[in-house]
């Protein structure tokens, strides 16, 4: 993987947001610690337009830091530790992979390792894919 130039927000917001976020665009009425929503429609998993076009906007990343935080603190954790992961996650969507089925599960975690790999190696982390269980 080589780095391209795309314009990506991240937005951190607390568990009501993401609570009214996650029931309008996902129909779930409860706080989720992701969310992605694309700048355009994906034509496949990773296939990202032109970095110089007017599309190299890849979209925005909601994280629900309540949720997040209560997490680490359930697994003996913090949220510089999980943080890169969870982008990455959200990163993911951005770029068009899903984790509904089995084989999508696989493609996403793939990519997310191959990710996570070279973030560990230019920072020294040990951070691993977030997805880590199967639909």
């Amino acid at each position: 993987m080589h780095i391209q130039r795309y314009d990506i927000a991240v937005l951190c917001v607390e568990n009501d947001k993401m609570q009214e976020l996650n029931r309008m665009y996902r129909g779930m009425d409860r706080p989720t610690d992701v969310l992605s929503f694309p700048a355009s429609e994906v034509r496949a998993p990773g296939k990202l337009p032109d970095p110089w076009s007017d599309l190299a906007d890849l979209g925005d990343i909601f994280l629900g830091v309540g949720l997040i935080n209560d997490q680490c603190k359930q697994e003996g954790t913090n949220l510089e530790l999980v943080l890169p992961a969870i982008i990455t996650h959200g990163f993911c969507h951005l770029m068009g992979y899903d984790h509904e089925t089995k084989e999508q599960w696989e493609e996403m975690r793939e990519q997310e390792r191959s990710i996570l790999e070279s973030f560990n190696k230019l920072t020294g982390h040990r951070t691993r894919p977030f997805v880590s269980v199967l639909p």
